[in-house]
């Protein structure tokens, strides 16, 4: 039977290895967790008729360091630009670029968006399921000099 001094430091090391693995756990949580978008100015809203409308937002949450990214949303009709910045920060984008001109012009019964320049982020989930609305892109690449 061991004697309770040896039982006492192997219960200590056991705690003091799990505290270790439970702080490195929400460490690299931490870092690796993706941080919310500082959106502070809506450059595009697009109605599409059917309740939901298309949302161009600045991102400013770059720093002095890293010029500004543009996020568009497709989302529920919002009341005002107050509403449009905080209600879109949780929600995932399905497009961010970097310019803000998105061009949005009709399209044989529905809409075509035109993107110029840099697109960091594509995604036609959000496109899909708006009934019998279709949404076209096109994506013209960044000029040399980006």
């Amino acid at each position: 039977m061991p004697s309770p001094k040896g039982t006492k430091w192997r219960l200590q090391a056991m705690l003091n290895t799990l505290l270790v693995v439970c702080l490195a756990y929400l460490g690299l949580s931490w870092l690796f967790s993706p941080c919310k978008p500082e959106l502070d100015q809506v450059v595009l809203n697009h109605s599409l008729g059917n309740g939901n409308s298309i949302y161009g937002v600045r991102d400013s949450g770059g720093g002095a360091t890293v010029g500004f990214s543009y996020r568009y949303y497709v989302h529920p009709d919002f009341s005002d630009e107050r509403a449009i910045l905080t209600g879109l920060v949780s929600t995932s984008p399905f497009l961010k670029t970097r310019e803000p001109t998105v061009e949005v012009m009709p399209d044989q019964g529905g809409i075509r968006l035109v993107v110029r320049g840099r697109v960091y982020e594509y995604s036609s989930f959000a496109l899909e399921n708006l009934g019998a609305l279709s949404v076209r892109m096109t994506f013209y690449p960044a000029s040399k000099t980006d």
